[in-house]
This record gives structure tokens, C-alpha cells and sequence, in this order.
């Protein structure tokens, strides 16, 4: 099926095939398709998708679909390049766990196992959870690729002798943990610990961090996260409904400061204080 596939704005992970369109219609012909499907990831962009919808369906006689994980739309298996880069792939859906601030066990349930492709950019969001099989296929398809990068988050608890031999071998370039809590601060530290030990460095290892409630508390996990081995990832936190969360500027800086590698490592050597924040 002939597929245009729309966004609502461009990113990293999104297609650039001559299917792939940014936002309203263009202003010329569009290639010959069978379906329009307007693709929504977060839920604050629902009006602008919606909006969108309604622009192409005025553009085109084919069907015009508006879905995504905005919309909880079912995630039960994988097509490479359709909605993300060729080279993102997904090997499984869902996870076991029960976060609270976490929307995957309710939008893509249990852990699930899909078929792989060809690809260096892990997307799972918890392969690890992943059969010990799946695991070796995974680690086979791999040792064609460069630029490996385990970006969906690595369960600390669950890197093991296998992972971390079978990673060694390996052409990789990042290896995503997550810090979301103080009290995951000391299993993230025994897992860098170990990838540490295995000869990978804070070039490799980095880690999500949820901030945005305490940022005295939050910078201490930063610190702790970074003095680990690892190089924090911030993320301010969104819920999971329509409304989007606005921050101060204080916030906004603090963000910046632990998303940018360079920042963060400038503000570690330069040992900035919490009042720099707010100035």
C-alpha cells in the first residue's frame, strides 16, 4: 500500500522518504497514494493533527488517518521506515513493569517480542525484559551494524554477564540507563559500575533523569548520576493528558543545563551553584 505519512513537525527519528510530508499540503502534486495517515505523537499536538487532518482530507479523495501513540493506537508490531527512520527499529513492545509516570504497560501492555530488522538504533522500551533468544538474535543482526545505540532505556537491574559480554563485542555508540528517582540512584550506580568495568565510558553511557518537582533534590541525582560514570539525560516532566506543562525560566535553564552534554559538563567542573539557576 502507497502511504503518505504527515507530521506535524520534523525530528531526528522522522522518515525523509519522498512519501513524508511536514505539516498542511504542499502547494504542488502530491506523489500517487492509497492512504494519507497524519501521525501524532504527543498528545498536546492533537489540535494541530486534527487541524491537519481536516487540511488533507480537503487535499486528497484517498483515505486521510489520524493516529499514534497521542491517540493510544495499537502497538503491536513494527514496520521499519514507515513512521520513523529506516535505521530506528523496534524488537519488542511493552514492558512488565509498572511505573507511575510511565504510559507504555497502558498504551502497549506486556512485554512483546517482534520479528527484527536491520537496523542500529534499539528503540525497545525495556529490551532487556526480552528472552534470552530474542536477545541473541538481536545481538546477531547487530554485529553488521555501526553506531550502535540502545536508546529506549536499559533496565539497570537486569544488565547481566550475557548483556554486557555480547555488548562488548559490538560496534557501540550509546547505552541508555534511566535515573528517574532518588531511590533508583543506587541501582543506576551498580550499573554503570559494571559497563564501566567493561571498558565503555560517559561517551557511551548515558542516562534519562525525570526532573521538575524538587530542583535542590533533582540536581543532588543529576550530580550523583554523573559522578556514576554516566552523562544525564534531564527530561521535565509531562502527564499524560492534552495539557502540556508550562515551566518557569529557572526550570528552563536547569533543563538546558542537564540536556546538554557540554553545559553539563561545564557546569560540573565550574561547580555552579543553585542561585545561578534563577538569575
Amino acid at each position: 500500500m502507497r502511504i503518505i505519512r504527515v507530521f506535524p513537525r520534523r525530528t531526528s527519528y522522522t522518515p525523509d522518504d519522498d512519501m513524508v510530508f511536514i505539516g498542511h499540503p504542499p502547494g504542488l502534486t502530491i506523489p500517487p497514494h492509497d492512504e494519507v495517515h497524519i501521525s501524532c505523537v504527543f498528545t498536546w499536538d492533537k489540535p494541530i493533527c486534527e487541524s491537519l487532518k481536516y487540511q488533507w482530507e480537503a487535499w486528497t479523495d484517498k483515505p486521510v488517518r489520524l493516529g499514534g501513540p497521542a491517540y493510544g493506537s495499537p502497538s503491536t508490531d513494527f514496520s521499519p521506515g514507515l513512521y520513523l527512520k529506516s535505521n530506528i527499529i523496534f524488537t519488542s513492545r511493552g514492558c512488565d513493569n509498572r511505573c507511575s509516570w510511565c504510559l507504555v504497560p497502558e498504551r502497549e501492555g506486556r512485554i512483546l517480542e517482534l520479528p527484527i530488522y536491520e537496523g542500529n538504533v534499539i528503540q525497545d522500551n525495556n529490551f532487556l525484559q526480552t528472552s534470552l533468544e530474542h536477545k541473541n538474535k538481536v545481538f546477531a543482526m547487530l554485529k553488521n551494524q555501526k553506531g550502535i545505540c540502545f536508546k529506549g532505556g536499559l533496565q539497570n537491574n537486569l544488565i547481566d554477564a550475557h548483556f554486557v559480554y555480547n555488548i562488548q563485542a559490538l560496534r557501540i555508540k550509546e547505552l541508555w540507563l534511566a535515573c528517574d528517582t532518588d531511590g533508583a540512584l543506587r541501582g543506576l550506580q551498580e550499573a554503570a559500575a559494571t559497563l564501566t568495568k567493561a571498558g565503555f565510558t560517559r561517551e557511551h553511557i548515558k542516562c534519562y533523569a525525570l526532573i521538575g518537582d524538587d530542583m535542590e533534590a533533582n540536581e543532588s541525582r543529576l550530580q550523583a548520576i554523573y559522578a556514576a560514570g554516566a552523562m544525564p539525560f534531564a527530561q521535565l516532566y509531562q502527564p499524560g493528558h492534552d495539557a502540556k506543562l508550562e515551566y518557569d525560566p529557572a526550570w528552563k535553564k536547569f533543563h538546558r543545563m542537564w540536556s546538554r552534554p557540554a553545559a553539563t559538563r561545564a557546569h560540573v567542573e565550574r561547580g555552579t551553584s543553585m542561585w545561578d539557576y534563577n538569575t
